[in-house]
Protein backbone atom coordinates (compact mmCIF):
# COMPACT_ATOMS: atom_id res chain seq x y z
CA UNK A 1 0.00 0.00 0.00
CA UNK A 2 1.58 3.24 -0.81
CA UNK A 3 0.88 6.94 -0.93
CA UNK A 4 -0.94 8.11 -3.83
CA UNK A 5 0.44 11.51 -5.30
CA UNK A 6 -2.61 13.68 -6.04
CA UNK A 7 -2.43 17.59 -7.26
CA UNK A 8 -4.26 19.61 -4.75
CA UNK A 9 -4.31 23.45 -3.73
CA UNK A 10 -4.18 24.21 -0.46
CA UNK A 11 -7.20 24.23 1.47
CA UNK A 12 -8.94 21.66 -1.28
CA UNK A 13 -8.66 18.87 0.51
CA UNK A 14 -7.44 16.48 3.04
CA UNK A 15 -4.45 14.53 2.71
CA UNK A 16 -1.71 12.31 4.43
CA UNK A 17 1.53 13.77 5.24
CA UNK A 18 4.38 11.91 3.77
CA UNK A 19 5.03 10.34 7.23
CA UNK A 20 2.19 8.77 7.45
CA UNK A 21 1.74 9.89 10.87
CA UNK A 22 -0.20 13.06 10.25
CA UNK A 23 -2.56 14.73 7.92
CA UNK A 24 -2.72 17.74 6.22
CA UNK A 25 -5.45 20.22 5.47
CA UNK A 26 -3.61 22.01 2.68
CA UNK A 27 -0.21 22.48 4.29
CA UNK A 28 -1.78 22.58 7.69
CA UNK A 29 -0.61 19.46 9.74
CA UNK A 30 -2.98 17.94 12.25
CA UNK A 31 -3.89 14.40 14.14
CA UNK A 32 -7.60 13.92 13.60
CA UNK A 33 -9.37 13.46 16.66
CA UNK A 34 -12.94 13.30 17.59
CA UNK A 35 -15.31 10.64 17.97
CA UNK A 36 -17.96 8.01 16.54
CA UNK A 37 -21.71 9.02 16.52
CA UNK A 38 -24.58 8.10 16.72
CA UNK A 39 -27.74 10.45 17.51
CA UNK A 40 -28.32 9.35 21.52
CA UNK A 41 -32.12 9.54 20.97
CA UNK A 42 -32.30 7.00 17.86
CA UNK A 43 -28.50 5.15 17.53
CA UNK A 44 -28.93 3.40 14.38
CA UNK A 45 -32.19 4.79 13.34
CA UNK A 46 -30.45 8.27 12.46
CA UNK A 47 -31.41 8.26 8.54
CA UNK A 48 -34.84 7.08 9.49
CA UNK A 49 -36.09 9.49 11.65
CA UNK A 50 -33.77 12.64 11.57
CA UNK A 51 -33.12 14.56 14.76
CA UNK A 52 -31.93 17.29 13.02
CA UNK A 53 -31.63 19.50 16.32
CA UNK A 54 -30.26 16.78 18.40
CA UNK A 55 -27.38 16.45 15.44
CA UNK A 56 -26.53 19.92 15.00
CA UNK A 57 -26.15 20.55 18.84
CA UNK A 58 -23.87 17.22 18.85
CA UNK A 59 -22.09 18.43 16.24
CA UNK A 60 -21.16 21.67 18.52
CA UNK A 61 -20.37 19.89 21.18
CA UNK A 62 -17.83 17.91 19.90
CA UNK A 63 -16.43 21.38 18.26
CA UNK A 64 -16.42 22.49 22.34
CA UNK A 65 -15.16 20.12 23.63
CA UNK A 66 -11.38 20.72 21.11
CA UNK A 67 -12.38 17.63 19.11
CA UNK A 68 -11.97 18.04 15.08
CA UNK A 69 -13.23 14.94 13.33
CA UNK A 70 -16.27 12.96 13.32
CA UNK A 71 -16.90 9.69 11.74
CA UNK A 72 -20.77 8.59 11.15
CA UNK A 73 -22.24 5.57 9.19
CA UNK A 74 -24.72 5.07 6.09
CA UNK A 75 -26.83 2.13 6.74
CA UNK A 76 -27.20 0.80 3.31
CA UNK A 77 -30.73 -0.25 3.39
CA UNK A 78 -32.01 3.61 4.41
CA UNK A 79 -30.49 4.91 1.16
CA UNK A 80 -30.93 1.88 -1.43
CA UNK A 81 -34.12 0.28 0.51
CA UNK A 82 -34.57 -1.93 -3.34
CA UNK A 83 -32.06 -3.23 -5.23
CA UNK A 84 -30.96 -0.03 -7.58
CA UNK A 85 -33.52 2.05 -6.46
CA UNK A 86 -31.56 4.74 -4.00
CA UNK A 87 -33.47 7.31 -1.46
CA UNK A 88 -32.65 10.66 -2.68
CA UNK A 89 -34.10 12.23 0.80
CA UNK A 90 -31.62 10.31 2.38
CA UNK A 91 -28.61 11.55 0.34
CA UNK A 92 -29.96 15.19 1.19
CA UNK A 93 -30.31 13.64 4.12
CA UNK A 94 -26.48 13.16 3.87
CA UNK A 95 -25.65 16.28 2.49
CA UNK A 96 -26.40 18.22 5.17
CA UNK A 97 -25.11 16.61 7.50
CA UNK A 98 -21.74 17.02 5.96
CA UNK A 99 -22.85 20.82 5.29
CA UNK A 100 -22.82 20.72 9.12
CA UNK A 101 -19.38 19.29 9.55
CA UNK A 102 -17.76 21.89 7.54
CA UNK A 103 -19.60 25.25 8.97
CA UNK A 104 -18.67 24.35 12.67
CA UNK A 105 -15.23 23.27 11.28
CA UNK A 106 -15.02 19.73 11.91
CA UNK A 107 -13.76 17.29 9.33
CA UNK A 108 -16.48 14.38 8.18
CA UNK A 109 -15.52 10.91 8.16
CA UNK A 110 -18.57 9.01 6.62
CA UNK A 111 -18.37 5.28 7.00
CA UNK A 112 -20.42 4.04 3.86
CA UNK A 113 -21.50 -0.26 4.47
CA UNK A 114 -23.04 -0.40 8.47
CA UNK A 115 -23.36 -4.06 7.96
CA UNK A 116 -21.72 -5.15 11.81
CA UNK A 117 -22.63 -2.35 14.28
CA UNK A 118 -23.20 -2.62 18.32
CA UNK A 119 -23.58 -6.34 17.78
CA UNK A 120 -26.07 -6.75 15.58
CA UNK A 121 -25.90 -6.84 11.15
CA UNK A 122 -27.68 -4.59 8.89
CA UNK A 123 -28.23 -5.16 5.63
CA UNK A 124 -30.91 -4.28 3.09
CA UNK A 125 -33.75 -7.04 2.75
CA UNK A 126 -32.94 -7.10 -0.65
CA UNK A 127 -29.21 -8.86 0.10
CA UNK A 128 -31.33 -11.74 0.33
CA UNK A 129 -28.30 -13.51 1.74
CA UNK A 130 -25.70 -13.43 -0.91
CA UNK A 131 -22.62 -12.79 0.03
CA UNK A 132 -21.31 -8.99 -0.03
CA UNK A 133 -17.93 -10.22 -0.73
CA UNK A 134 -18.05 -13.04 -3.57
CA UNK A 135 -21.29 -12.88 -5.08
CA UNK A 136 -21.07 -10.71 -7.99
CA UNK A 137 -24.08 -9.16 -8.06
CA UNK A 138 -23.46 -7.77 -4.46
CA UNK A 139 -20.13 -6.57 -5.56
CA UNK A 140 -21.51 -4.62 -8.61
CA UNK A 141 -23.87 -3.36 -6.11
CA UNK A 142 -21.39 -2.56 -3.67
CA UNK A 143 -19.75 -0.90 -6.19
CA UNK A 144 -22.59 1.73 -7.63
CA UNK A 145 -23.72 2.49 -4.05
CA UNK A 146 -20.28 3.84 -3.18
CA UNK A 147 -20.66 5.91 -6.28
CA UNK A 148 -23.52 6.99 -5.64
CA UNK A 149 -22.63 7.91 -2.10
CA UNK A 150 -19.05 9.63 -2.78
CA UNK A 151 -20.90 12.01 -5.38
CA UNK A 152 -22.61 13.42 -2.39
CA UNK A 153 -19.57 13.63 -0.12
CA UNK A 154 -17.51 14.88 -2.80
CA UNK A 155 -19.50 17.87 -2.90
CA UNK A 156 -17.98 18.54 0.71
CA UNK A 157 -14.42 17.18 -0.25
CA UNK A 158 -12.52 20.35 1.83
CA UNK A 159 -13.11 18.89 5.46
CA UNK A 160 -13.78 15.35 4.34
CA UNK A 161 -11.14 13.22 6.53
CA UNK A 162 -11.74 10.49 4.33
CA UNK A 163 -14.42 7.88 2.94
CA UNK A 164 -14.73 4.97 4.89
CA UNK A 165 -15.60 1.70 2.86
CA UNK A 166 -17.40 0.05 6.07
CA UNK A 167 -17.66 -1.16 9.62
CA UNK A 168 -15.65 -4.17 10.96
CA UNK A 169 -16.70 -5.64 7.95
CA UNK A 170 -13.89 -8.01 8.46
CA UNK A 171 -16.02 -9.71 11.20
CA UNK A 172 -18.90 -10.51 8.97
CA UNK A 173 -19.15 -14.13 8.15
CA UNK A 174 -19.45 -13.11 4.90
CA UNK A 175 -15.68 -11.52 4.81
CA UNK A 176 -14.77 -15.30 6.55
CA UNK A 177 -16.80 -17.44 3.92
CA UNK A 178 -15.28 -15.54 0.95
CA UNK A 179 -11.61 -15.99 -0.18
CA UNK A 180 -8.79 -14.23 0.28
CA UNK A 181 -9.00 -12.95 -2.96
CA UNK A 182 -12.90 -12.24 -3.27
CA UNK A 183 -12.53 -10.34 -0.61
CA UNK A 184 -9.14 -8.01 -2.24
CA UNK A 185 -11.16 -8.20 -5.41
CA UNK A 186 -14.20 -6.53 -3.72
CA UNK A 187 -11.36 -3.77 -2.51
CA UNK A 188 -10.56 -3.37 -5.56
CA UNK A 189 -14.05 -2.69 -7.58
CA UNK A 190 -15.58 -0.30 -4.53
CA UNK A 191 -12.35 2.02 -4.59
CA UNK A 192 -12.44 2.12 -7.78
CA UNK A 193 -15.75 2.85 -7.93
CA UNK A 194 -14.86 5.81 -5.65
CA UNK A 195 -11.78 7.09 -7.12
CA UNK A 196 -14.14 7.29 -10.06
CA UNK A 197 -16.53 9.32 -8.29
CA UNK A 198 -13.81 11.65 -6.50
CA UNK A 199 -9.80 10.69 -7.64
CA UNK A 200 -8.60 12.64 -4.47
CA UNK A 201 -10.49 11.80 -1.46
CA UNK A 202 -8.46 9.17 0.76
CA UNK A 203 -10.09 5.74 1.63
CA UNK A 204 -9.68 3.02 4.42
CA UNK A 205 -11.64 0.19 5.67
CA UNK A 206 -12.95 0.20 9.25
CA UNK A 207 -12.08 -2.77 10.87
CA UNK A 208 -10.51 -4.31 14.43
CA UNK A 209 -8.12 -6.33 15.82
CA UNK A 210 -9.50 -9.68 13.97
CA UNK A 211 -7.36 -8.21 11.05
CA UNK A 212 -4.75 -9.83 12.95
CA UNK A 213 -6.36 -13.03 14.49
CA UNK A 214 -8.35 -13.96 11.31
CA UNK A 215 -8.28 -14.79 7.94
CA UNK A 216 -10.17 -11.95 6.05
CA UNK A 217 -9.07 -8.80 5.50
CA UNK A 218 -5.76 -8.65 5.18
CA UNK A 219 -3.57 -5.98 5.69
CA UNK A 220 -1.89 -6.27 2.70
CA UNK A 221 -5.30 -6.75 0.88
CA UNK A 222 -6.95 -3.96 1.41
CA UNK A 223 -7.09 -2.73 -2.50
CA UNK A 224 -6.94 0.28 -2.92
CA UNK A 225 -7.40 2.19 0.18
CA UNK A 226 -4.31 4.50 1.07
CA UNK A 227 -4.09 3.90 4.85
CA UNK A 228 -5.55 1.17 7.31
CA UNK A 229 -7.25 1.15 10.50
CA UNK A 230 -7.53 -0.19 13.93
CA UNK A 231 -10.19 -0.54 16.26
CA UNK A 232 -10.13 -2.29 19.87
CA UNK A 233 -11.07 -2.54 23.28
CA UNK A 234 -10.49 -3.62 26.92
CA UNK A 235 -12.42 -6.61 26.49
CA UNK A 236 -10.28 -10.02 27.64
CA UNK A 237 -13.08 -12.44 25.19
CA UNK A 238 -12.49 -9.99 21.94
CA UNK A 239 -8.52 -10.56 21.66
CA UNK A 240 -6.31 -13.70 21.32
CA UNK A 241 -4.96 -13.08 24.81
CA UNK A 242 -6.66 -12.83 28.02
CA UNK A 243 -6.32 -10.46 30.35
CA UNK A 244 -7.68 -9.16 33.84
CA UNK A 245 -9.28 -5.65 33.09
CA UNK A 246 -8.16 -2.48 32.06
CA UNK A 247 -6.02 -2.81 35.45
CA UNK A 248 -3.86 -5.28 33.80
CA UNK A 249 -0.90 -3.75 32.30
CA UNK A 250 -1.19 -6.15 29.45
CA UNK A 251 -4.91 -4.59 28.55
CA UNK A 252 -3.09 -1.18 27.55
CA UNK A 253 -0.62 -2.60 25.35
CA UNK A 254 -2.66 -4.76 22.72
CA UNK A 255 -3.84 -1.67 20.45
CA UNK A 256 -0.04 -0.14 21.03
CA UNK A 257 0.74 -4.03 19.52
CA UNK A 258 -2.18 -3.73 16.61
CA UNK A 259 -1.12 -0.59 15.54
CA UNK A 260 2.45 -1.13 15.54
CA UNK A 261 1.57 -4.41 13.37
CA UNK A 262 -0.48 -2.40 10.74
CA UNK A 263 2.20 0.60 10.98
CA UNK A 264 4.35 -2.18 9.16
CA UNK A 265 2.31 -1.88 5.95
CA UNK A 266 0.92 1.16 5.38
CA UNK A 267 -0.14 4.22 7.67
CA UNK A 268 -2.68 3.71 10.35
CA UNK A 269 -5.89 4.99 12.17
CA UNK A 270 -6.94 4.20 15.71
CA UNK A 271 -10.45 4.84 14.14
CA UNK A 272 -12.61 3.55 16.81
CA UNK A 273 -10.90 3.19 21.23
CA UNK A 274 -12.98 3.40 24.20
CA UNK A 275 -12.97 1.92 27.69
CA UNK A 276 -16.42 0.50 26.83
CA UNK A 277 -17.48 0.54 30.70
CA UNK A 278 -17.46 4.39 31.84
CA UNK A 279 -18.41 4.00 35.67
CA UNK A 280 -14.82 3.95 36.84
CA UNK A 281 -13.04 7.01 36.59
CA UNK A 282 -9.50 6.54 37.83
CA UNK A 283 -9.49 3.00 35.80
CA UNK A 284 -10.19 4.91 32.67
CA UNK A 285 -7.60 7.23 33.16
CA UNK A 286 -5.31 4.74 34.25
CA UNK A 287 -5.99 2.50 31.33
CA UNK A 288 -5.94 5.69 28.77
CA UNK A 289 -2.72 7.21 30.24
CA UNK A 290 -0.59 3.98 29.50
CA UNK A 291 -2.56 3.30 25.90
CA UNK A 292 -2.88 6.48 24.24
CA UNK A 293 0.90 7.60 23.97
CA UNK A 294 1.91 4.49 23.30
CA UNK A 295 -0.63 3.99 20.68
CA UNK A 296 1.15 7.48 19.19
CA UNK A 297 4.82 6.01 19.30
CA UNK A 298 3.48 2.70 17.70
CA UNK A 299 2.35 5.07 14.41
CA UNK A 300 -1.79 5.94 15.48
CA UNK A 301 -2.10 8.98 13.07
CA UNK A 302 -5.89 9.63 14.55
CA UNK A 303 -7.70 9.28 17.71
CA UNK A 304 -11.34 8.69 17.49
CA UNK A 305 -13.51 7.87 20.42
CA UNK A 306 -16.31 5.29 20.66
CA UNK A 307 -18.73 7.11 20.89
CA UNK A 308 -20.03 10.79 21.80
CA UNK A 309 -23.19 9.75 23.88
CA UNK A 310 -24.91 6.90 25.28
CA UNK A 311 -27.48 5.67 23.33
CA UNK A 312 -30.66 4.70 26.02
CA UNK A 313 -33.05 4.46 22.29
CA UNK A 314 -35.02 1.16 23.31
CA UNK A 315 -34.19 0.01 19.82
CA UNK A 316 -32.24 -3.01 17.92
CA UNK A 317 -29.66 -3.55 18.76
CA UNK A 318 -29.18 -2.15 21.84
CA UNK A 319 -32.12 -3.75 23.62
CA UNK A 320 -29.73 -7.06 22.89
CA UNK A 321 -26.34 -5.45 23.59
CA UNK A 322 -27.28 -3.10 27.11
CA UNK A 323 -23.56 -2.66 27.10
CA UNK A 324 -23.53 -0.79 23.56
CA UNK A 325 -26.11 1.92 25.37
CA UNK A 326 -23.82 3.33 27.61
CA UNK A 327 -20.07 4.37 25.98
CA UNK A 328 -20.59 8.04 25.42
CA UNK A 329 -17.30 9.89 26.21
CA UNK A 330 -19.94 12.34 27.58
CA UNK A 331 -23.09 12.03 30.29
CA UNK A 332 -26.48 13.10 29.32
CA UNK A 333 -25.53 17.46 30.25
CA UNK A 334 -22.75 16.86 27.44
CA UNK A 335 -19.68 17.39 30.47
CA UNK A 336 -17.21 14.59 29.70
CA UNK A 337 -17.60 11.74 32.03
CA UNK A 338 -14.84 11.16 34.63
CA UNK A 339 -11.42 9.73 33.68
CA UNK A 340 -11.96 10.52 30.27
CA UNK A 341 -10.97 13.55 30.47
CA UNK A 342 -7.52 11.91 29.91
CA UNK A 343 -8.40 11.84 26.20
CA UNK A 344 -9.83 15.51 25.79
CA UNK A 345 -6.20 16.23 27.37
CA UNK A 346 -4.33 14.03 25.07
CA UNK A 347 -5.83 15.36 22.03
CA UNK A 348 -5.32 18.71 22.72
CA UNK A 349 -1.42 18.00 23.24
CA UNK A 350 -0.66 16.07 20.20
CA UNK A 351 2.16 17.44 17.52
CA UNK A 352 1.30 16.55 14.61
CA UNK A 353 5.14 16.63 13.32
CA UNK A 354 6.72 15.31 16.29
CA UNK A 355 8.35 11.78 15.42
CA UNK A 356 9.88 9.37 18.32
CA UNK A 357 13.05 7.90 18.38
CA UNK A 358 13.93 4.73 16.11
CA UNK A 359 13.13 1.41 18.37
CA UNK A 360 16.04 -0.14 18.68
CA UNK A 361 14.20 -3.08 19.66
CA UNK A 362 11.71 -4.80 17.36
CA UNK A 363 9.69 -8.11 16.60
CA UNK A 364 9.92 -10.22 13.36
CA UNK A 365 6.17 -10.10 11.02
CA UNK A 366 6.84 -13.84 9.13
CA UNK A 367 6.60 -13.66 5.25
CA UNK A 368 3.17 -15.77 5.89
CA UNK A 369 0.93 -14.75 8.47
CA UNK A 370 -2.22 -15.63 7.04
CA UNK A 371 -3.04 -19.11 6.36
CA UNK A 372 -5.96 -19.35 3.81
CA UNK A 373 -5.23 -20.49 0.16
CA UNK A 374 -1.34 -20.14 1.36
CA UNK A 375 0.46 -23.46 0.05
CA UNK A 376 3.67 -21.69 1.10
CA UNK A 377 2.55 -20.93 5.08
CA UNK A 378 4.83 -22.93 7.12
CA UNK A 379 2.60 -23.51 9.92
CA UNK A 380 1.57 -20.48 11.00
CA UNK A 381 -2.05 -19.28 12.11
CA UNK A 382 -3.08 -15.54 12.12
CA UNK A 383 -4.29 -16.15 15.85
CA UNK A 384 -1.75 -18.01 17.40
CA UNK A 385 0.50 -14.92 15.63
CA UNK A 386 -1.22 -12.70 17.04
CA UNK A 387 -1.31 -13.87 20.76
CA UNK A 388 2.51 -14.62 20.37
CA UNK A 389 3.09 -10.87 19.04
CA UNK A 390 1.24 -9.58 21.80
CA UNK A 391 2.97 -11.23 24.80
CA UNK A 392 6.72 -10.72 23.01
CA UNK A 393 5.25 -6.95 22.50
CA UNK A 394 3.99 -6.62 26.20
CA UNK A 395 7.34 -7.90 27.75
CA UNK A 396 10.13 -6.35 25.48
CA UNK A 397 7.84 -3.22 26.29
CA UNK A 398 8.47 -3.73 30.03
CA UNK A 399 11.86 -4.16 30.13
CA UNK A 400 13.96 -2.67 27.20
CA UNK A 401 11.26 -0.53 25.88
CA UNK A 402 8.68 -0.52 23.41
CA UNK A 403 9.19 -2.02 20.39
CA UNK A 404 8.17 -1.78 16.41
CA UNK A 405 7.37 -4.51 14.23
CA UNK A 406 9.23 -5.43 11.39
CA UNK A 407 7.94 -7.36 8.14
CA UNK A 408 11.05 -10.18 7.48
CA UNK A 409 10.20 -9.45 3.35
CA UNK A 410 11.07 -6.11 3.83
CA UNK A 411 14.03 -6.57 5.23
CA UNK A 412 15.48 -5.20 8.90
CA UNK A 413 15.82 -1.72 9.30
CA UNK A 414 19.81 -0.25 9.79
CA UNK A 415 18.27 1.41 13.33
CA UNK A 416 17.33 -1.51 15.02
CA UNK A 417 19.81 -3.76 16.76
CA UNK A 418 17.81 -6.29 18.38
CA UNK A 419 15.03 -8.49 17.22
CA UNK A 420 12.95 -11.19 18.48
CA UNK A 421 11.09 -13.83 17.19
CA UNK A 422 8.24 -14.85 19.02
CA UNK A 423 7.29 -18.48 17.93
CA UNK A 424 6.15 -18.06 14.56
CA UNK A 425 7.17 -20.22 11.66
CA UNK A 426 9.54 -19.24 9.42
CA UNK A 427 10.45 -19.97 5.72
CA UNK A 428 13.46 -20.60 4.17
CA UNK A 429 13.76 -16.68 2.65
CA UNK A 430 12.48 -15.52 6.09
CA UNK A 431 15.84 -17.15 7.72
CA UNK A 432 18.20 -16.09 4.89
CA UNK A 433 17.00 -12.55 5.84
CA UNK A 434 17.46 -13.39 9.60
CA UNK A 435 21.21 -15.10 8.67
CA UNK A 436 22.47 -12.12 6.71
CA UNK A 437 21.41 -9.69 9.55
CA UNK A 438 22.86 -11.68 12.39
CA UNK A 439 26.29 -12.21 9.69
CA UNK A 440 26.37 -8.34 10.05
CA UNK A 441 26.32 -7.72 13.41
CA UNK A 442 22.66 -7.91 14.17
CA UNK A 443 20.93 -9.69 17.77
CA UNK A 444 18.45 -12.35 17.68
CA UNK A 445 16.21 -13.34 20.11
CA UNK A 446 14.39 -16.43 18.81
CA UNK A 447 12.00 -17.93 20.80
CA UNK A 448 10.85 -21.52 19.62
CA UNK A 449 12.36 -22.45 16.94
CA UNK A 450 10.23 -24.94 14.39
CA UNK A 451 11.55 -28.10 14.08
CA UNK A 452 10.25 -28.78 10.73
CA UNK A 453 11.82 -25.79 9.10
CA UNK A 454 14.94 -26.74 10.38
CA UNK A 455 16.68 -26.14 7.38
CA UNK A 456 20.55 -25.30 6.74
CA UNK A 457 19.90 -20.81 7.46
CA UNK A 458 18.17 -22.39 10.45
CA UNK A 459 20.88 -24.82 11.38
CA UNK A 460 23.66 -21.89 10.97
CA UNK A 461 21.53 -19.31 13.42
CA UNK A 462 21.11 -21.72 16.15
CA UNK A 463 24.60 -23.83 16.20
CA UNK A 464 22.79 -27.26 16.35
CA UNK A 465 20.75 -29.54 14.26
CA UNK A 466 18.01 -32.02 15.24
CA UNK A 467 19.36 -35.28 15.96
CA UNK A 468 15.87 -37.17 16.94
CA UNK A 469 12.16 -35.76 17.81
CA UNK A 470 11.01 -36.59 21.00
CA UNK A 471 7.32 -36.99 21.96
CA UNK A 472 5.51 -33.65 23.20
CA UNK A 473 5.19 -32.65 26.79
CA UNK A 474 5.38 -30.24 29.27
CA UNK A 475 9.21 -29.39 30.54
CA UNK A 476 10.56 -27.51 33.08
CA UNK A 477 13.62 -25.63 32.84
CA UNK A 478 16.35 -23.58 35.59
CA UNK A 479 17.70 -20.39 34.20
CA UNK A 480 18.00 -16.76 35.36
CA UNK A 481 17.78 -18.26 38.85
CA UNK A 482 13.93 -19.55 38.11
CA UNK A 483 12.35 -22.48 37.41
CA UNK A 484 10.41 -22.01 34.46
CA UNK A 485 7.63 -24.63 33.17
CA UNK A 486 6.35 -24.86 29.44
CA UNK A 487 3.22 -26.40 28.25
CA UNK A 488 3.40 -29.42 26.04
CA UNK A 489 4.37 -27.44 22.61
CA UNK A 490 2.03 -27.93 19.37
CA UNK A 491 4.74 -29.91 17.50
CA UNK A 492 6.97 -32.20 18.31
CA UNK A 493 10.22 -31.32 20.35
CA UNK A 494 13.66 -31.46 18.88
CA UNK A 495 16.34 -33.08 20.18
CA UNK A 496 19.46 -31.32 18.89
CA UNK A 497 22.94 -31.75 18.51
CA UNK A 498 25.19 -28.78 19.10
CA UNK A 499 27.18 -27.67 16.25
CA UNK A 500 28.98 -24.02 17.77
CA UNK A 501 25.82 -22.60 19.88
CA UNK A 502 26.95 -22.82 23.81
CA UNK A 503 24.30 -24.34 25.82
CA UNK A 504 22.75 -22.16 28.34
CA UNK A 505 20.21 -24.64 30.25
CA UNK A 506 18.78 -27.65 29.93
CA UNK A 507 15.09 -29.32 30.29
CA UNK A 508 14.29 -31.63 33.26
CA UNK A 509 15.15 -34.50 30.70
CA UNK A 510 19.21 -33.25 30.12
CA UNK A 511 18.52 -31.90 26.18
CA UNK A 512 19.38 -28.22 25.52
CA UNK A 513 16.42 -25.81 25.81
CA UNK A 514 18.39 -22.61 25.91
CA UNK A 515 21.46 -21.49 23.94
CA UNK A 516 23.33 -18.83 22.46
CA UNK A 517 26.10 -18.61 19.08
CA UNK A 518 27.76 -16.16 17.46
CA UNK A 519 27.14 -16.03 13.43
CA UNK A 520 29.45 -13.72 11.94
CA UNK A 521 29.48 -10.46 13.41
CA UNK A 522 26.36 -11.27 15.10
CA UNK A 523 24.66 -13.01 17.83
CA UNK A 524 22.01 -14.89 18.54
CA UNK A 525 20.09 -16.40 21.53
CA UNK A 526 17.39 -19.11 21.64
CA UNK A 527 14.92 -21.02 23.41
CA UNK A 528 13.74 -24.50 22.10
CA UNK A 529 10.35 -24.50 24.67
CA UNK A 530 7.28 -22.45 23.35
CA UNK A 531 8.07 -19.19 25.50
CA UNK A 532 4.93 -17.05 24.90
CA UNK A 533 2.74 -20.05 24.75
CA UNK A 534 4.05 -20.47 28.60
CA UNK A 535 3.29 -16.87 28.62
CA UNK A 536 -0.63 -17.09 27.46
CA UNK A 537 -1.21 -20.47 29.75
CA UNK A 538 -0.89 -18.22 32.75
CA UNK A 539 -4.10 -16.43 31.23
CA UNK A 540 -5.68 -13.14 33.49
CA UNK A 541 -3.32 -13.58 36.22
CA UNK A 542 -1.08 -10.16 35.86
CA UNK A 543 1.25 -10.73 38.48
CA UNK A 544 2.46 -14.05 37.20
CA UNK A 545 2.79 -12.95 34.14
CA UNK A 546 5.11 -10.51 35.05
CA UNK A 547 7.34 -12.81 36.73
CA UNK A 548 8.48 -13.34 33.20
CA UNK A 549 9.88 -10.43 32.51
CA UNK A 550 12.80 -11.82 34.52
CA UNK A 551 13.05 -14.28 31.40
CA UNK A 552 13.08 -11.52 28.63
CA UNK A 553 15.76 -9.59 30.84
CA UNK A 554 17.75 -12.46 30.76
CA UNK A 555 17.14 -13.30 27.36
CA UNK A 556 18.52 -10.34 26.30
CA UNK A 557 21.53 -10.11 28.38
CA UNK A 558 22.71 -13.56 26.47
CA UNK A 559 22.65 -10.99 23.84
CA UNK A 560 25.60 -9.08 25.28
Amino acid sequence: MAHRTVEVHAGVMITLHPSGRCFLDGDRPFVPSGVNYWPGSCGVELWARWPEAEIKADLALVRDLGLDSVRFFLRWQDFEPEEGRCDAAMFARLDRMLGWCGELGLKAHPSLFVGFMSGGVFWPAWKRGRNLFSDPVMVARSAAFAAAATRVISRHREHVLAIDLGNEMNCLADAQAASPAENAEWFRQVTAAVRGADPGLLIVSGNDQNQLCNDAHRFDRQTGTDFLSMHGYPVPDWHAVQFDGMGDPLAADLLPCYCAAARSFAPVMLQEFGTILTTDGPRQESYLAAMLPAARRAGANGFLWWCLRDIPALIHPYTKVGMESQLGLVDAQGRVKPGLQRFIGFARDLDPLAEPPPAAHAIAWPRHWWHRDEPANPGNHPGACARRLSLAFHHIKAVAGQPEVVRLEHGIPDHVRILTVAGMALDHADQRVLLEWVRGGGRLLWHSPTPMQWGAPQAELIGARPMDYRARKPVAVEAFGATWNFPEPAVQRPEVRIDSAQVVARDEDGLPAIGVNRVGAGRVAWCLPPVEEAVAAIGPRPQQRARWQAWYRGMLALLG
